[in-house]
């Protein structure tokens, strides 16, 4: 993946996160921060046929890991005319969003709708919905700002 592509992608889910007053500090490799979460970008189509082929990502309850499926963002983002950047700027978003939320978090709307809002995207006017935000920033609680590594 192009490191422009990557940093761009950040910086839009920086954005989403700094709408509600979190602070993301980005990183390669968590190695033994206390409280990072880490993203994982990988290729390749072969997850298991428990997802759904509009599945972009996934995060596993109750840890710190989540991973973005690279490639999928890539057909989605090609289908669709969104710019790559932007698709895993929000996938990216989306899923650290399942790491800080509770479970079953989807929403009706915004970042955490479980499909994408592509006219929203594209505008870049995905956020987090007011509650959601504040579940955030109550889990934040004493971790500032929050490091994600993607990898």
């Amino acid at each position: 993946m192009p490191p422009a592509l990557l940093q761009n992608a950040e910086t839009i889910a920086a954005d989403v996160y700094r709408d509600i007053g979190v602070a993301i500090d980005w990183t390669e490799e968590c190695g033994d921060t206390e409280g990072a979460l880490e993203v994982d970008l990988v290729g390749g189509d072969n997850i298991g046929s428990s997802y759904a082929n509009v599945t972009l990502g996934f995060a596993a309850p109750g840890t710190s890991e989540a991973t973005i499926l690279y490639d999928r963002v890539g057909k989605f983002s090609k289908r669709y005319g969104l710019k790559r950047e932007v698709l895993l700027g929000y996938a990216i978003a989306h899923e650290v969003g399942h790491l800080l939320l509770p479970p079953n978090s989807h929403s009706p709307s915004g970042v955490m709708r479980a499909n994408i809002d592509l006219q929203r995207a594209a505008a870049k006017k995905l956020r987090f919905t007011r509650q959601q935000g504040e579940l955030i920033l109550e889990k934040l609680e004493g971790f500032a700002p929050v490091v994600v590594a993607t990898r």
